[in-house]
């Protein structure tokens, strides 16, 4: 057990370093103009993936964790995954593509290129759609690590076409585009071979009871998911509005500080979040520990980029030296993120996640109270008020905490119990 715990760890967190130190080079050797396009690309693919996923993957392990190891049973609940997949997406994904289209116009991307891009933004999706609801089922067959393989493989080719890439001086827009969609198509086949050797997904079906347990928890997560998106992409629009082709590149390339903290993210959910979901007493000062820990690599980062942000800056390129005020901003937009995503996580693999739509009225409080805080017509302005979205998270984990101290868990009086109902 300890050797695969130590290869997923040491798989994942090499994965990261190979997808984090990708996407460095690509702020640091593509032309502003290009990137500033990739980063609307990047974002609103990654904006597709959750809204697309939509709380599928929860309903999908809930399910399995409730039949597995019935193998015929597990080919089911994967089908009825992938159909109610394929629904969310019939409803999101023409909202998002034309917000792209926009996006993409406002930063000076030709009408047949824009077109062009969201038909390989859509296949990209599609492959995506082929590989990442099955792999669940792997988590359950005791087959992470190889599942983990998968990834840092992918990770580490990506990484290896960049540098050949510019080596041969070939590395531009066309090309980085090109190395995600491949990418994603190499993923399936890999993906779909393991899963297949673990259910029987040919000739499998959906079950309508299955379908309907997956579209109760979408229900539930989806409107969650939108919002996170919302603010993403209100960033993007804030910075499209003001024609600021510039802007939106230093919003990409900037945004790769949070590329540092992503080994000791992986860190932190393979050790610290199992150890605290299985605490039986001390639990309020075991997750204030665990909290604190959790913070401290951001607040390492805040400090260093504050005392060298010209450090920090040529690790991301010579087209954003200039940015050392707005690489601090990024820095504490980092770091408060991630501070309070590991807070939360820690309770809700508890089961205390009943609060988490207190994050809304926060945001929209935030988002109200920036134009008088902040000058949104100016990149910093933009990046400190992005630095502000984790205060909803920080929120939703303060409320969670009160519940859990009023019905006593915080001091151990009921040991591995939740606070079931509370706030639903």
């Amino acid at each position: 057990m300890l050797k695969k715990l130590s290869t997923f760890l040491f798989g994942s967190m090499l994965a990261q370093a190979c997808s984090g130190l990708a996407g460095l080079l690509l702020a640091r050797w593509m032309p502003v103009a290009d990137y500033a396009i990739f980063t609307v690309l990047s974002m609103l693919f990654g904006a597709m993936v959750i809204l697309t996923r939509g709380g599928v993957p929860l309903g999908v392990v809930a399910l399995l964790g409730r039949t597995w190891p019935d193998r015929d049973r597990g080919a089911e609940v994967l089908c009825a995954g992938l159909a109610e997949r394929r629904l969310v997406s019939l409803v999101v994904l023409p909202f998002l593509l034309a917000v792209g289209a926009w996006l993409l116009l406002r930063n000076h991307a030709a009408p047949w290129l824009a077109l062009l891009l969201v038909g390989l933004l859509l296949l990209q999706w599609e492959f995506d759609m082929r590989s990442s609801v099955i792999d669940q089922v792997l988590l359950f067959a005791d087959r992470a690590t190889s599942l983990q393989s998968v990834d840092t493989r992918l990770n580490a080719l990506r990484l290896g076409a960049v540098l050949a890439l510019f080596a041969i001086g070939g590395l531009n827009l066309y090309t980085a585009v090109a190395i995600g969609v491949l990418g994603a198509a190499m993923r399936v086949p890999m993906i779909v071979r393991r899963v297949s050797g673990e259910v029987p997904l040919h000739g499998a079906r959906a079950r309508g009871d299955d379908r309907s347990a997956i579209r109760a928890v979408v229900r539930r997560q989806l409107p969650l998911e939108v919002f996170f998106v919302f603010q993403s992409q209100l960033v993007l629009a804030i910075l499209a509005l003001h024609g600021a082709v510039f802007g939106t590149a230093a919003l990409g390339a900037l945004a790769k500080v949070d590329q540092f903290l992503l080994p000791t993210q992986a860190l932190f959910a393979a050790f610290a979040v199992p150890r605290f979901a299985s605490a039986r007493s001390g639990l309020f000062t075991g997750w204030a520990g665990w909290a604190a820990l959790g913070a401290m690599p951001g607040f390492a980062l805040v400090l260093l980029t504050w005392l060298f942000p010209s450090l920090v800056l040529f690790f991301i390129g010579p087209h954003y030296y200039g940015l050392q005020h707005e690489v601090l901003a990024s820095a504490v937009s980092a770091a408060a993120t991630a501070a309070t995503y590991n807070a939360w996580q820690l309770l809700a693999n508890r089961g205390w996640n009943h609060w988490s739509w207190v994050q809304v009225p926060v945001v929209i409080a935030w988002c109200l109270a920036a134009p008088l805080l902040f000058h949104l017509d100016r990149l910093d302005g933009v990046l400190w008020f992005r630095a502000g979205f984790p205060l909803g998270l920080a929120g939703a984990v303060g409320v969670e905490l009160l519940a859990a101290h009023r019905q006593g868990w915080l001091t151990g009086a009921a040991p591995g119990a939740t606070p079931a109902g509370e706030g639903s």
